[in-house]
């Protein structure tokens, strides 16, 4: 039982402890799982060096390459990373850019055609203000004219009919008007 015991621990111990194994991806050491997956669905095939006491030196060369090669892709990543932010950052800074023009195109025709409603306005309130002082010219004389001169009327039927003739030219009449 003892040798039974002791036989599994060394099998299990043999089959746990660490190999001198690397994946190669072509001519170069697999840096990372991910460069080992990429190629092997690539290629379809994976190669698996031992490394030996022998290969010191060969270990070392390696783990150099291996060394520059993760440090260059990590380059690659941030300046993956910055081109995106940049290209980013610029189109965001364009819709910016195209936003104000349109707004501001948008402003300046509300602007003129706030110009013209009030030019119109303007020209309708001059025309009004020229009717207006012609109508009242003409409604002076009107009353001074009938009600004036019927001789055989009382004050009050004067007052009624320059009230008539006064709220003919008008569109409503004036019920509230009370003169002196």
């Amino acid at each position: 039982m003892k040798f039974l015991v002791i036989f599994l621990f060394m099998l299990v111990f043999a089959g746990c402890s660490n190999t001198n194994k690397t994946f190669w991806c072509g001519d170069h050491p697999c840096i990372n799982k991910k460069e080992k997956k990429a190629y092997f669905k690539k290629y379809k095939t994976l190669e698996v060096k031992e490394i030996n006491k022998k290969n010191k030196k060969e270990i070392s060369n390696l783990q150099k390459i291996m060394d520059q090669a993760k440090k260059d892709q990590k380059k690659k990543i941030i300046d993956d990373k910055k081109i995106q932010k940049a290209k980013k950052l610029k189109e965001k800074n364009e819709l910016k850019e195209q936003k104000r023009l349109t707004k501001k195109v948008r402003l300046e025709q509300k602007r003129k055609l706030n110009e013209q409603k009030k030019l119109k306005k303007h020209a309708k309130l001059q025309k009004r203000k020229a009717t207006k002082k012609k109508i009242s010219h003409n409604k002076n004389k009107k009353i001074i004219k009938t009600a004036d001169y019927k001789p055989n009327l009382s004050e009050y039927e004067k007052i009624v009919i320059r009230i008539k003739e006064k709220n003919m030219s008008k569109k409503y009449p004036n019920i509230n008007y009370i003169p002196n």
